[in-house]
């Protein structure tokens, strides 16, 4: 076939297949030139998933009359003047294509005013086709009015989802970009009904209370940093969830960058999840809204048709900044997840008071013994005269020195609190199981086995970072059957292994262990060693920090008192200390909680008591 230029009309649609994927893409475009246009409030209406009509309205700066049918040609655009604006880009839009575009494959009414005109203008575009052009009364700013959207490419409309799915998509943008510019007022109608409205008064605490409702808003905790100068500067602002507030997806991560919409994958979002590690639970997913800003010419958004990933220059400083500036939160603002279990009356009483359109108020805590100060002097004198016992399997504290960096670590170790965890004195041991300690906040229950992971696990961690993992030499080397597999792949690493302690070598249908991790039990070597060679085989990752993670995680859990072993007084006494000197106490490296807290008013409300 001979080849011959494409049609303009079709060119345009095709052209506009990249940008207008779906009715979302269309109010992603327009809420963006609204912004652009330095709108404080911003109405979105949408009908019938927004193929039937989108509506965007704004009180911008507006179009003036003279250049309204200019900006629905293709490549017209005020906010680049010369090929190096490109790379300092400081709009949302920039390449011309968003309303050329739209108007190619929907009908297209634009009404704007500019604040200096008397009268505005109406602009009607079908296809691609100006249809008219008359002046009009309006308020400053511009409503672009989509409708029938995909009706000259009925093969596109085939391809979208439900009506209530594309619904979904277009919700799901405004409420982005409401978190992006929480200065800004939005208001999102779906078929006549207000489905939230912000009150563009720059708190986003508040635009998440809106979003995510009131419990979520008031936990997510505050994240705030800044590093570096000129093109190497890097802010970081925004909330996160503590770690006992998770999701089934990554839905609820909410990334920008220079307040530009990112998808929740990728870099960004893997290291939003890496600052998390080992205090979520495999399958659970924070919720984030951040928003990284750098310098714009250390930043390249023109990577992408629908401008939903970017480059970073440095991209390697901007995620260090990130997970360090994530886990300082984590770390100095993260509670202790309470136990609730309300009564049935109480439960009864919450439902009647929702149908009035009323919510109970929350009663004020009742006094509890002393105050933090003194349970805090007074528990030595409490502990002293408690029974002790001769520890059967000495705890010994981690190194007080702050840890050496080992490269390339999944997150950069830090010096932990002033004081991470509530004054706990401890009363005894429930089910050989949980440790039960109470302190001014109320009673904590204590997973043994989940509290004494954590302390081996930051134990490993400082001394493979110092390169002192300490190592025990056995006077009869335990010999261990292995699947052929796994010896080849424990002897294959023999270096790697060595660097943790073991010493290995071939025998029979297994190996032979000379040496072994001065912390791991002796009848807890064939599993760990099973574990480790499942990881070197790739089944979790093999990595050479999953290989490190893996290590430290096995021998963390190997290593530790397990659930139905009897603890002395003195023994569960110096497992809280060492807890209380973690980083994170609250969590195991696998992301269970290590306690829970049964507060005073749970207690009351339990036995039936009014306070």
């Amino acid at each position: 076939m001979p080849i011959r230029l494409l049609d303009e009309t079709i060119a345009a649609q095709i052209a506009a297949g990249e940008v207008v994927e779906r009715p979302a893409s269309v109010v992603k475009e327009l809420v963006e030139n609204a912004l652009d246009a330095g709108a404080r409030r911003i109405v979105v209406e949408a009908r019938g998933g927004g193929l039937r009509e989108i509506r965007v309205q704004d009180d911008g700066c507006g179009i003036p009359a003279d250049e309204v049918e200019l900006a629905f040609a293709r490549h017209a655009t005020s906010k680049l003047q010369s090929a190096e604006d490109l790379w300092a880009i400081r709009t949302l839009g920039f390449r011309g294509e968003a309303l050329p575009s739209i108007a190619s494959v929907a009908q297209v009414i634009c009404v704007t005013r500019v604040a200096e005109a008397e009268l505005g203008v109406e602009l009607r575009i079908a296809g691609g086709e100006v249809q008219s052009r008359l002046p009009c009364g309006c308020p400053a700013g511009t409503t672009v009015t989509v409708r029938n959207l995909f009706y000259n490419t009925p093969v596109r409309r085939e391809y979208l989802r439900s009506e209530a799915t594309e619904t979904g998509a277009i919700s799901s943008i405004v409420q982005q970009y409401a978190l992006a510019y929480p200065e800004v007022s939005f208001s999102l109608v779906i078929d006549g009904r207000l489905m939230f409205q912000t009150a563009g008064d720059g708190d986003l605490r508040a635009v998440a209370v809106e979003l995510y409702g009131l419990e979520v808003g008031r936990a997510l905790l505050p994240v705030q940093a800044e590093s570096g100068a000129d093109e190497l500067w890097v802010a970081v602002n925004g909330l996160i969830s503590p770690p006992d507030l998770t999701r089934s997806s990554r839905s609820y991560l909410s990334l920008f960058a220079n307040r530009r919409a990112l998808q929740p994958r990728g870099a960004l979002a893997a290291v939003v999840e890496n600052a998390y590690h080992t205090m979520l639970m495999k399958g659970r997913f924070p919720i984030a809204i951040l928003d990284l800003r750098v310098h714009p010419s250390a930043i390249d958004v023109n990577v992408h048709p629908t401008k939903s990933e970017v480059k970073f220059r440095y991209a390697a400083h901007v995620h260090s900044v990130l997970g360090r500036a994530i886990r300082d939160a984590l770390v100095s603002g993260a509670g202790i997840p309470v136990w609730d279990a309300p009564d049935p009356a109480t439960a009864q009483r919450r439902f009647e008071l929702r149908r009035l359109g009323q919510e109970p108020a929350a009663p004020p805590p009742p006094a509890w013994g002393v105050g933090a100060a003194a349970w805090d002097r007074d528990r030595a004198r409490w502990d002293a005269g408690s029974p002790s016992a001769q520890l059967a399997t000495p705890l010994p504290l981690p190194p007080a020195t702050a840890p050496v960096e080992s490269p390339p670590p999944p997150v950069q170790p830090m010096d932990p609190p002033a004081s991470s965890l509530p004054p706990l004195r401890v009363v005894g041991q429930v089910g050989l199981t949980y440790i039960v300690a109470e302190a001014p906040e109320g009673m904590y229950l204590i997973d043994q086995h989940a509290a004494h992971e954590r302390i081996t696990y930051e134990k490993l961690m400082n001394q493979y970072a110092q390169r002192a993992v300490e190592s025990q030499q056995l006077l009869l080397p335990q010999a261990v059957e292995l699947s052929p597999e796994a010896s080849a792949l424990l002897l294959g690493n023999a270096a790697q292994l060595a660097e943790w302690g073991f010493a290995l070598e071939p025998w029979g249908t297994g190996v032979l262990v000379r040496a072994m991790p001065a912390t791991l039990p002796l009848d807890e070597l064939a599993q760990a060693l099973h574990e480790l060679a499942e990881r070197l085989a790739g089944r979790g990752g093999s990595s050479p920090l999953e290989w490190r993670e893996a290590m430290l995680i096995t021998l963390a859990c190997h290593t530790s008192v397990r659930a139905g072993q009897p603890l002395s007084h003195e023994e569960m006494r110096q497992l809280i200390r060492q807890l209380e000197q973690c980083i994170s106490p609250r969590t195991c490296p696998h992301g269970r909680p290590t306690m829970i807290l049964m507060t005073p008013a749970q207690l009351e409300r339990q036995f039936g008591r009014r306070v």
